[in-house]
This record gives structure tokens, C-alpha cells and sequence, in this order.
């Protein structure tokens, strides 16, 4: 009978757990930005690399007001949303992919594209990898706000 018993705390103890997970999950879904948002600022900020030596004023006027646009729709969804308390400690791994984020972004700085095909290359690299590394910092935070959270006494 004291196996059963124990057996039974353990699974009940695991479905605990798992329901804690689950909703600290469910709460940093709930508090921090899209990722579609951060899709929208990774594809201007490439096009924006991407096109800096052919770029006419009139263009980057338009890409810029198409930024602020992105900019206020992220400010108002935000701004509904629960304010997220700041993490106790921080992320290496996040400081490592915004890191590397940074110097791939001054390595494209050093590309010169003038012809399509240069700038479609130019493009489809710096999407790639802003995306990976950024996406992957923003997953990185959100782990360490998740652990945070669950190491924090109630």
C-alpha cells in the first residue's frame, strides 16, 4: 500500500510540476513581444543593410516611416500587456547571441552591394542571420525568465 501511495505522490508531483512549467511559459508568451514583431524589425533592418549604397532619401524616408509604424504598433500592444519584472540574474548566452548579432551586423556594414543579384545575396544573408541569432537570444531570455521565475521563493 506505501509503494501505491508513493507511486501516486510522484505522479502528482510531476503533474505539478508540469502544470508549473506549462503556465510560467504561458506567462512570458504572454508578457514579451512577438515573434513576428521581432521578424518585422529583423526584415527593415536588413533591408535597410542591404540597400544602404543604392538608397535614394525618398526610399529611406519611407523605409524609416514604415519603422516608426512597426515602432507604435508594438508600443500599443506592449502597453496592454503585464509589466514584466527584471530578471535577478542575467543571460551569458543572451549577451553572446546579441554579441555576435552586433558583429554580424558590422561585418555586412563592410559588404558593398550595388548590382540586384549582390543585394538580393546581401538581403537573404542578413535575414538569415539576424533571425537565427536574434530569435535565439530572444529564446535564450525567455528560458532565463522562466528559470528565474521558478528558482524566486513564493
Amino acid at each position: 500500500m506505501a509503494e501505491g501511495q508513493e507511486r501516486i505522490d510522484k505522479l502528482t508531483a510531476a503533474e505539478r510540476l508540469a502544470s508549473a512549467d506549462q503556465a510560467s511559459n504561458k506567462m512570458i508568451a504572454a508578457g514579451t513581444s512577438s515573434r513576428a514583431t521581432l521578424f518585422v524589425y529583423v526584415v527593415l533592418g536588413s533591408t535597410a543593410m542591404s540597400l544602404e549604397h543604392v538608397l535614394s532619401p525618398k526610399m529611406a524616408l519611407a523605409l524609416f516611416a514604415v519603422a516608426v509604424v512597426a515602432a507604435l504598433v508594438h508600443y500599443v500592444i506592449m502597453r496592454s500587456r503585464a509589466k514584466m519584472r527584471p530578471l535577478l540574474s542575467s543571460s551569458a548566452t543572451y549577451g553572446w547571441y546579441a554579441f555576435l548579432a552586433s558583429m554580424i551586423v558590422m561585418c555586412l556594414r563592410f559588404w558593398v552591394a550595388e548590382d540586384p543579384w549582390s543585394i538580393g545575396a546581401k538581403l537573404v544573408v542578413s535575414c538569415t542571420a539576424l533571425w537565427h541569432l536574434l530569435s535565439s537570444a530572444q529564446a535564450a531570455w525567455d528560458k532565463d525568465r522562466v528559470q528565474d521565475a521558478q528558482e524566486m521563493a513564493v
